[in-house]
C-alpha cells in the first residue's frame, strides 16, 4: 500500500476509535500532524473531515463563544515572549491598574446585548493583590445580579481558597494557558517554570472549576510540540482549549517571528480535535490576521467549534456580525444578541491577546 494509502487507512481508524471513546497517543499524533497540509491533498480533507465529525459527534451545533475585557493591562512582571503586557518591553501597550466595577459591568452588558453569551475578566500580572481580588470578588457579584452572561476569569496563579471564594461569587470556568509544551516553554519564558502554569490547573481542577486552557502557534516551535502541548493538556480535560495563533506584537523579543501556514495551523487544529474530541476549541487571538475569513472557515469545518469575539486584549477583532455569519455558512447556529447588526471593526476593551 502506498503512503497515501496507509495515511488514510490511518485517519480512518483513528477517527472510529475516537468515536467509539478511545484515545490517541504521541506517536499517532505525531503521524497525523505530518499530514501534507495542501487543500488538493486527499489525506489533508480527510484529516478535516473526520475532525468535524468527531466536533459534532461529542458537542452541539451552537458554538462556544467568548467575550473579555482586559481589566488591568501592561502590569506584568513575567518575560513570556510573545506577550505585549510585560513591563519588560516597550510595546507602547495602555497601561492602567484595575477597572472600576462599573466599567467591567457596563461593558459586560454591552456584549450580551450583541449576542454574547460567556463574558470573560483578564487581568495582567502573576496574580492579584489581596484589594484586587476582593474588588474583582464584588465585580462578579455585580454580573452575577445584573446579567445573564456564564462568567469566567483570567486572573493569575490561583490558590485553593480563591478558587473557592471565585466559585461563590458565581464564576464558571478560569483560563490558564500552557501557551507550548514543556520542551518549547524555555525558549519564551524565563520567569517561572511550565510546572508554575501545571499548578494552577491542578488547583483549578481540584476545585472543581471549568478548565480553560490552551496555548499559541506559530511561536517557533516544531510540529512535535504542538501535538506535545495538545497531550500535556490531555490530564486537565478542558472544557473550553483556546487556540491562538501569534500575532506579532512590536516590542515583544517575538516581534520578527515568520508568519505561519495557515493550512498547517488548520492541520494541528484538527488534530488537537482527535486527541480533545469533546473540548470547546476555540479560534481566539491572531486567527483573524494568521487565517482571515477563508481559513478561519476551513479550520471551523475541520475541528474547531468557537470564537473569541468582540476583540483582544490588546488587539482588535472581527465585526461580531461577521463572525456570526462566518459560524453561520461553516454549520454552527450561534445565538443571535439584541443587537447584532453593528457593522463596524469591534474595538479593544481598555485594551480586548488572550495569550497574555
Amino acid at each position: 500500500m502506498d503512503q497515501s494509502g496507509s495515511l488514510l487507512d490511518l485517519i480512518r481508524a483513528l477517527k472510529k476509535r475516537v468515536l467509539n471513546g478511545g484515545e490517541i497517543n504521541l506517536e499517532e499524533g505525531l503521524q497525523l500532524i505530518e499530514v501534507t497540509a495542501r487543500e488538493e491533498s486527499a489525506e489533508f480533507q480527510a484529516l478535516l473531515a473526520a475532525a468535524q465529525e468527531i466536533t459534532f459527534h461529542f458537542n452541539s451545533e451552537e458554538p462556544g463563544l467568548c467575550s473579555l475585557i482586559n481589566a488591568k493591562s501592561n502590569m506584568c512582571g513575567e518575560d513570556c515572549g510573545f506577550c505585549a503586557q510585560s513591563v519588560r518591553f516597550d510595546t507602547r501597550v495602555d497601561r492602567y491598574q484595575l477597572m472600576s466595577v462599573e466599567e467591567v459591568v457596563a461593558a459586560a452588558k454591552a456584549f450580551e446585548k450583541k449576542g454574547a453569551r460567556n463574558f470573560c475578566i483578564v487581568t495582567s500580572g502573576g496574580e492579584l493583590n489581596d484589594a484586587e481580588f476582593e474588588k474583582v470578588i464584588e465585580m462578579y457579584g455585580r454580573l452575577k445580579a445584573e446579567t445573564g452572561m456564564n462568567l469566567d476569569g483570567s486572573l493569575g496563579w490561583m490558590t485553593p481558597e480563591r478558587v473557592q471564594r471565585l466559585k461563590a461569587a458565581g464564576v464558571r470556568r478560569f483560563n490558564d494557558n500552557l501557551q507550548s509544551s514543556r520542551e518549547f516553554y524555555p525558549k519564551i519564558v524565563s520567569t517561572h517554570t511550565y510546572d508554575r502554569r501545571l499548578e494552577t490547573l491542578r488547583v483549578l481542577q481540584e476545585g472543581d472549576m471549568e478548565i480553560c486552557s490552551g496555548g499559541i502557534l506559530g511561536m517557533g516551535e516544531t510540529r512535535e510540540d504542538r501535538v506535545r502541548l495538545a497531550l500535556e493538556l490531555k490530564p486537565f480535560a478542558p472544557h473550553c482549549l483556546p487556540m491562538n495563533i501569534l500575532n506579532p506584537r512590536p516590542g515583544t523579543p517575538l516581534e520578527s517571528q515568520p508568519v505561519p501556514d495557515p493550512l498547517e495551523m488548520i492541520k494541528t487544529i484538527a488534530v488537537f480535535r482527535f486527541i480533545h474530541p469533546r473540548a470547546n476549541i476555540k479560534l481566539a487571538g491572531g486567527r483573524e490576521i494568521n487565517l482571515g475569513s477563508k481559513y478561519q472557515e476551513m479550520s471551523l469545518r475541520g475541528g474547531a467549534n468557537g470564537l473569541i469575539i468582540g476583540g483582544y486584549l490588546t488587539t482588535q477583532g472581527n465585526p461580531m456580525a461577521e463572525d456570526f455569519a462566518m459560524l453561520k455558512r461553516a454549520g454552527f447556529k450561534p445565538h443571535a444578541g439584541k443587537k447584532q447588526a453593528e457593522t463596524g471593526r469591534a474595538e479593544p476593551l481598555r485594551a480586548l491577546d488572550p495569550i497574555s
